[in-house]
């Protein structure tokens, strides 16, 4: 769904509303305290005039809203707009930064920058199925953030460098994390958790690490090496070409949309991308998709987001 379609089928906030409870309730409005669906809809307004649009569990007596315990919960902005910056995270291949979203919706730098990282905490893949699987090529690779400190020698350029781990099936899913380093002991566990054994062939480069850590995890037959200096143009049986696309992909969006990165924050991006790149063919049902994640994620504070309170 793109900007148009969010405008013309969410003319006004009573429709962004039903769409939102449809999503949240397919089968009927249910109380979020006690699960009843005797429910009442009550429309009042608030000292300042808003209308505030209350559903009321004749059960339990609970008021509660359409956004209550949602990642939407206590956003003062209206869902159009919420909706609005939704379709331009869905749509923005190589990603769109807060300052370009603050800019298309009306609201501060801050707000915008808010508002997107509780997008990207709905695009989290909880639970996800390892990567791989009878009958697929998975590659592993590692690739570099950072590093260029002015009137800084190499040395430190050399520790500002923030790294990567990347694990991504042929014509499939793709996961990237950040990483402490790329040792055997900070490697192996994400690969054990997120690899599937069964793996038909896992490729990787000539790291001397991934020669123990990934026998470990699927048989040594199973395990190939390419040697990125010698790998021919065409898309062979033995090569890495899906993940350094995918690395690829992310740096453009650093490069052309963010500039720069925290490491703080540096997961939540990747997550965002690993969610569209995992979501490319479902692109008409991408928004909705979204949706239905806000919606079933617990709401997080502003102070939290920014490590005030853990």
């Amino acid at each position: 769904m793109n900007l148009l379609s969010i405008t013309k089928n969410f003319a006004n906030e009573d429709q962004a509303i039903e769409h939102l409870i449809q999503q949240r309730w397919p089968d009927g409005i249910r109380c979020v305290k006690c699960d009843s669906d005797r429910i009442s809809r009550i429309t009042s307004s608030g000292k300042t005039g808003k209308i505030r649009r209350l559903l009321e569990c004749m059960a339990c007596g609970n008021q509660f809203t359409a956004t209550s315990g949602t990642l939407f919960h206590d956003s003062h902005l209206p869902l159009q707009k919420w909706f609005m910056a939704m379709a331009l995270m869905c749509e923005a291949k190589k990603g769109i930064s807060a300052l370009q979203i603050s800019r298309h919706i009306g609201v501060t730098h801050k707000t915008a920058w808010y508002l997107c990282h509780r997008i990207r905490k709905a695009m989290e893949e909880a639970n996800a199925e390892p990567l791989g699987g009878t009958g697929k090529v998975v590659e592993v690779d590692e690739t570099y953030l950072g590093g260029r400190i002015t009137r800084k020698g190499v040395g430190a350029a050399r520790e500002a460098k923030v790294a990567i781990l990347g694990i991504a099936e042929r014509s499939g899913r793709v996961h990237m994390q950040k990483i402490d380093n790329a040792k055997a002991e900070t490697i192996k566990p994400i690969l054990k958790e997120k690899l599937s054994p069964e793996t038909k062939q896992v490729v990787t480069d000539g790291a001397p690490v991934y020669g123990w850590v990934v026998p470990s995890i699927v048989p040594v037959s199973q395990h190939k090496v390419v040697i990125h200096k010698d790998e021919i143009e065409e898309f062979g049986e033995v090569s890495s070409k899906t993940i350094e696309g995918a690395f690829s992909l992310f740096k453009r969006g650093v490069i052309g949309s963010y500039h720069k990165l925290s490491k703080d924050h540096l997961d939540s991006y990747l997550q965002e991308f690993c969610w569209r790149y995992n979501r490319r063919g479902m692109q008409p049902w991408m928004f909705d998709t979204l949706l239905r994640e806000i919606v079933t994620k617990k709401p997080m504070t502003y102070k939290t987001l920014t490590r005030e309170v853990f």
